[in-house]
């Protein structure tokens, strides 16, 4: 049976990732706002995603 915690844990690190990466390589592109919005929604995405992850794998 498929443990959920690993297509989410993979869903949220890649998501994260990717939002990190846009954060960091363009900080500019969330106009709307002075924080760069990518940074600070990517990395609590890509620590859920990795913590997800981590207790899937800690589990089997």
């Amino acid at each position: 049976m498929l443990d959920l915690r690993i297509p989410t844990g993979w869903f949220f690190s890649i998501l994260g990732v990717i939002l990190l990466s846009l954060g960091i390589f363009a900080p500019g592109q969330a106009s709307l706002t002075t924080l760069n919005v990518n940074l600070y929604g990517g990395l609590p995405m890509f620590v859920f995603g990795c913590v997800m992850l981590f207790l899937a794998r800690a589990r089997s």
